[in-house]
């Protein structure tokens, strides 16, 4: 008898991963979120139910992570053989149900609801440096925590959070910047020398949500840009391309409403995240690309002292099916102080 299991990995914009810890009859297990496959359900179908049921939480599947390649027979029941499918997700709302900090920690209703089934479980987050293959109980989830750890924990050294100055707040992308960045992401222009292009409300939503999957899959770190002199919403940037073992980082996928070029909006975002990259997360390079049409842009990244590097010929595929030529520059930590004086002060 097979036993398909479907199970969930959310990663939190804090680099942790949420697990569950349940108790059942006398065993304690910490596993990843998620249950068996029902007949006639699909493996997705199976998971945003399993966390409805579990969590009341609505989510997106992001994608396949792990198929069970070995036998692994049910520690239940001899007679079944296991086969777990981990999919990556990310929470379409606030998260409702209890957090806990301690393993284990049960309260007085689920303690009595394990007395009525046998059964009761609770939910934490853990932190990414913390998180390992020993986190977990079963033989299944901890090849999954390696993959864990080795593919989508690899930047957790690089802590992101808010950042503000005089001028400009940049604030972590959330789902309700959507409707505040929708109206500035339908302006035409910003779009002409980018990889994605968006026309209309459901280019934004696609471009929007990847952004959101990307970040929360440590990918690429998307920043909603607040100006503080008019109190609007001006744009996004990120950080991208993250490698925190060459202890390096790239600045990019910007774009601001037309209102705000030329009005320092952009020098004060870019001072925010070159000194977080080089004072805080302690890099040895920052890099930046555009088009080799995007002249505006070249000459924006010159006046901050960027040092040209070059052009990488035929660099990218843009969505529209056009081949790109890329322009790098770079920032680097033995030239910040220099420039920051130079250039930003």
């Amino acid at each position: 008898m097979f036993n398909v299991r479907v199970y969930g990995i959310l990663i939190n914009e804090h680099r942790q991963v949420l697990v569950s810890d349940e108790l059942v009859q006398d065993m304690r297990i910490t596993k990843f979120c998620g249950g068996g496959l029902e007949k006639g359900e699909g493996t997705i179908d199976c998971l945003k139910r399993e966390f409805m049921e579990e969590m009341n939480l609505r989510v997106e599947i992001t994608g396949h992570l792990y198929t069970t390649d070995f036998f692994q027979q049910s520690a239940f029941n001899k007679e079944h053989q296991i086969i777990s499918i981990y999919y990556t997700v990310k929470a379409l709302e606030e998260i409702k149900v209890p957090i806990r900090i301690k393993a284990f920690d049960f309260d007085e209703k689920q303690i009595q609801h394990h007395s009525l089934t046998g059964e009761t479980e609770t939910f934490r987050f853990i932190d990414g440096e913390n998180f390992s293959e020993e986190t977990v109980s079963l033989p299944i989830d901890k090849i999954v925590a390696g993959i864990i750890k080795n593919q989508l924990l690899p930047g957790n050294i690089f802590v992101f959070k808010q950042l503000e100055n005089e001028r400009v707040k940049l604030e972590p992308l959330e789902p309700k910047h959507f409707e505040l960045l929708l109206p500035v992401a339908l302006h035409p222009e910003l779009w002409k020398y980018m990889i994605d292009i968006v026309v209309d409300k459901n280019d934004f939503e696609k471009y929007f949500s990847n952004a959101l999957s990307e970040k929360q899959n440590g990918i690429t770190h998307a920043f909603a840009v607040f100006d503080k002199e008019t109190q609007t919403y001006a744009g996004c940037t990120r950080f991208g391309s993250l490698s925190p073992q060459h202890k390096r980082l790239e600045i990019g996928w910007t774009w601001y409403a037309p209102s705000f070029h030329g009005t320092g909006l952009n020098k004060a975002c870019k001072h925010l995240l070159l000194k977080y990259g080089f004072e805080k997360l302690d890099l040895n390079r920052v890099e930046l690309k555009t088009s080799l049409l995007n002249l505006r842009s070249q000459r924006a990244m010159e006046k901050l002292g960027a040092v040209r590097e070059g052009v990488f010929r035929k660099h990218v595929v843009n969505r529209n099916g056009t081949i790109r030529d890329s322009v790098y520059y770079s920032y680097i930590n033995d030239e910040w102080k220099e420039t920051e004086i130079k250039y930003f002060l």
